[in-house]
């Protein structure tokens, strides 16, 4: 399946993925660079192969994104990784996407046509959305800075705060938001989230969000909101 890979809000390549490790939920592909990757992402991508000792924060740093050509964004447990090598400049470039959930599998890769994975009122969104849309549920949810005048106290982590996500789809006026979500020992992988747009962090448990166990229950549900 074609698909576009970034790096924040940049095109940096794009690529054919095919089924590697399917039990590991593994895709591959060699990348098609932009002028974009040469200029701000091989060299990142030369360190992170030049040591035994990954900077993964530095890795993470780059905020890799791949769209599908039906306009779903993964989300892979295991993360992003891409081969290029500087002593070998002349190989392909590759990237390597593993811990996909079994039904990105099923429903995407093994279908001879790709179709959209939402419907209407749904719509897709593109890759500045989607990291507009992961910042604003990210300041609504974060921490209050501790304060002096608060006696060093902050206020109670928000019950989203301990979540993994990446934002999928909009319905209506982006105040219902379709995400992945993913954190230790928790069964559901997607939930649907109502932003405030207000910039900051909320309270009494704002913003919303109801939680499914996989993308099904999502298309079943007829009251998402």
């Amino acid at each position: 399946m074609e698909a576009k890979i970034y790096s924040h809000t940049e095109l940096i390549g794009t690529t054919e993925l095919k089924v590697g490790d399917e039990s590991m939920g593994c895709v591959y592909g060699d990348i098609i660079p932009t002028e974009t990757y040469y200029k701000t992402i091989q060299k990142s991508v030369w360190e992170f192969w030049a040591t035994n000792k990954p900077d993964y924060k530095k890795w993470f740093s780059l905020r890799l994104n791949v769209q599908l050509e039906n306009g779903y964004f993964l989300f892979p447990a295991g993360g992003y990784t891409i081969d290029d090598m500087q002593e070998l400049p002349n190989e392909p470039k590759r990237i390597d996407i593993a811990g996909l959930d079994r039904h990105i599998i099923e429903d995407f890769f093994k279908q001879e046509i790709p179709r959209p994975f939402l419907e209407e009122p749904w719509s897709q969104i593109d890759i500045k959305q989607k990291i507009g849309l992961e910042n604003e549920l990210k300041k609504e949810i974060s921490l209050t800075k501790k304060s002096i005048f608060k006696f060093f106290k902050s206020n109670p982590k928000h019950f989203l705060a301990d979540y993994e996500f990446s934002a999928l789809a909009t319905y209506g006026y982006n105040d219902d938001v379709l995400f992945a979500v993913r954190k230790n020992g928790f069964d559901k992988s997607f939930a649907v989230i109502h932003l405030t747009w207000k910039g900051k962090k909320e309270i009494d448990n704002f913003p919303i969000a109801k939680f499914f166990t996989d993308f099904d229950e999502f298309k079943i549900c007829k009251n998402v909101s």
